[in-house]
């Protein structure tokens, strides 16, 4: 028998919280704005090989033949350092003038080599010296020894490649490195970042490195040029170092740009 005296049940009644409800639409919105500022992610870089590494090289040495600039030279040896500014011309394939500048902005030293020929005057000393440019005599300015078209070439981020035989290309964490095999146990080294860029290019005799150069503080506005450039003999524990500042590449330059004359009244002498 069903009782019907029972009392009904009631029913409690929930009531929401009306502030409540605006928080949690914010909070929503909220959500959705900081999802919305998570960056998509990168797609991955394709896998390179090496024959795209080596158009990356090509590339480069045509792209730049000239600059006019301001840098920051560093230099050194086993017997100390130096560091000094200069405005700086090159042009391929051996053309260069430096000048090397004071405090206050005055010419210390100027420095041209063209055509094999090696000038140097030195204003306060009242001095002109003329001579073969050997890379010995370059050393003296650079702490190393190269001829100038190599260190023209360096500088404008084209490396020279060695005569090889034979490669063997490894994939790693942070790129690739490249190793060309030549004949008398000469190797190069070539590493490159995951784009295929040209960070470092070292140069083996058997195992002795004989010249390595570094490139750094890459410029998209300058065309990916290395505003950075160290090259270093490790053997004689020399290296000098460019820090571009203020650069203009593909200039057109003269030739007589990259000419010195001695001052009036001074005689030239010979470089030993």
């Amino acid at each position: 028998m069903i009782d019907v005296s029972r009392q009904p049940t009631r029913v409690k009644q929930i009531r929401f919280n009306r502030p409540l409800f605006p928080r949690l639409l914010l909070f929503a919105g909220l959500s959705l704005f900081l999802a919305s500022c998570v960056p998509a992610p990168m797609p991955p870089q394709p896998i390179l090989n090496e024959q795209i590494l080596l158009q990356r090289l090509q590339t480069n040495a045509s792209a730049f033949n000239s600059l006019r600039g301001m840098t920051r030279i560093r230099t050194e040896d086993p017997s100390g350092s130096a560091s000094a500014r200069q405005v700086l011309l090159l042009a391929k394939p051996g053309s260069l003038r430096a000048e090397v500048l004071g405090p206050f902005g005055q010419p210390l030293l100027l420095l041209a080599a063209r055509d094999g020929v090696l000038k140097v005057s030195l204003p306060r000393e009242q001095r002109f010296l003329q001579g073969a440019a050997t890379p010995e005599r370059i050393a003296r300015f650079t702490r190393v020894a190269l001829t100038a078209e190599q260190l023209v070439r360096l500088a404008l981020y084209d490396v020279p490649l060695i005569a090889y035989d034979d490669s063997d290309l490894t994939r790693h964490e942070q790129g690739y490195r490249l190793l060309l095999k030549g004949a008398e146990g000469r190797r190069q080294q070539l590493e490159f970042d995951a784009s295929g860029r040209l960070l470092k290019a070292s140069y083996f005799r058997g195992e002795e490195p004989l010249l390595q150069v570094a490139y750094g503080r890459f410029d998209d506005d300058l065309q990916g040029f290395p505003r950075q450039v160290t090259v270093t003999m490790p053997e004689q524990a020399a290296s000098f170092s460019l820090v571009y500042s203020d650069v203009e590449l593909n200039p057109e330059l003269a030739a007589e740009r990259f000419i010195l004359q001695p001052p009036a009244g001074v005689v030239t002498e010979a470089l030993p």
